[in-house]
């Protein structure tokens, strides 16, 4: 895909009425991830904790890849990759979906859902700080500001969740897990610029999932052959259903076509509310009560994110750039960093 054409995908389309509902869709989608991912844990925990969260992923990605690759087909037409950048989307994809998807599941079992929800949100955080690390680009002030806030919040948010009433099981574990989700998909909208200046976000996610179905899918294989199939309740299939096809291909896609639509910093605000609806479902479904000092931390990260995300950084090393060009840097980054509720 050509620079211009990528150039012309990315600048907002006319928004109808319909972008704004759909989009508001998607944080209740990936609020209810959070939710789902709970309720099959019991169907796929016979063979234990780390072999149930692969079987789950093995579950989701049969369904899930013939979906996206069908999507990608529907929506451009073009399902190559030039030869050059097989060996990088294959790297990648160790890093952003097989070992992501894996500490993503993982966390979300043992957290509750308001912590789990807010520290992988912390993502766009964790982007600026690694690019402003490898000298990629430098942090803004403002960014600088967002980082710290982002920081203290998330303490708070920890430490709230150590006094919790009925913390989930392996709770510290599952915190310190769902850090690592956050940092792997801050990398994951690091590293994946490069093939987002080539092809679009739709392509990049569905090949990288495609990729990753083959080392997940044979990984939690025999975990999801111990499942009692016939036995689940309705309530399980629909939240598998969720899980795979809901909240990893019509959230995903959704989320682009409004990026497409209003831009990047924009549609990223939906995202603001992901942790907020998995707060509210988590404590009707589950009676999951925050602590106050998680609820201020929650506020405070927010807050931190959204000024970690509105203003792109600058390049001080780099050939020299247009505006158009940096801009576009940015609204990719963001637009790739946003949707981890996925």
């Amino acid at each position: 895909m050509s620079q211009q054409c990528l150039r012309e995908q990315h600048e907002p389309r006319t928004p109808t009425v319909w972008t704004w509902v759909l989009l508001a869709t998607v944080p209740i989608t990936w609020g209810f991830n959070f939710i789902t991912l709970k309720v099959i844990k019991a169907d796929f925990g016979v063979a234990g904790p780390l072999e149930g969260v692969y079987g789950m992923l093995s579950a989701r990605y049969v369904l899930m890849v013939v979906a996206l690759m069908l999507t990608l087909w529907v929506v451009e037409r073009d399902l190559t990759i030039r030869r050059e950048h097989w060996r990088y989307l294959i790297g990648f994809t160790l890093v952003g979906v097989v070992i992501y998807q894996g500490t993503f599941t993982a966390g979300v079992l043992y957290t509750m859902a308001a912590e789990g929800a807010l520290l992988i949100s912390t993502a766009p955080i964790w982007a600026a700080l690694i690019t402003h690390i490898l000298g990629w680009e430098r942090l803004t002030g403002r960014q600088a500001v967002g980082t710290v806030l982002g920081f203290v919040g998330i303490t708070g948010v920890v430490f709230g969740g150590l006094k919790a009433a009925n913390p989930p099981e392996h709770h510290v574990a599952g915190i310190i897990v769902m850090v690592i989700a956050g940092i792997l998909w801050g990398a994951y909208a690091v590293f994946c610029k490069p093939l987002l200046r080539h092809y679009s976000p739709l392509k990049v996610t569905a090949w990288i999932h495609t990729l990753g179905a083959v080392i997940l899918i044979p990984l939690g294989a025999r975990a999801a052959l111990q499942v009692d199939w016939a036995g689940m309740s309705l309530i399980s299939w629909l939240s598998l259903i969720h899980f795979s096809l809901i909240a990893g291909v019509y959230a995903f896609v959704v989320w682009y076509e409004g990026v497409a639509a209003i831009g990047a910093s924009r549609t990223v605000a939906f995202q603001y509310c992901v942790p907020l609806v998995a707060t509210i479902l988590a404590y009707f479904i589950f009676h999951e009560v925050p602590t106050a000092l998680q609820i201020v931390g929650i506020f405070v990260t927010l807050v931190g994110v959204s000024l970690a995300v509105r203003h792109g950084p600058r390049r001080d090393h780099m050939e020299p750039r247009t505006p158009e060009e940096m801009e576009e840097d940015i609204e990719l980054s963001i637009s790739a960093a946003a949707p981890s509720g996925e």
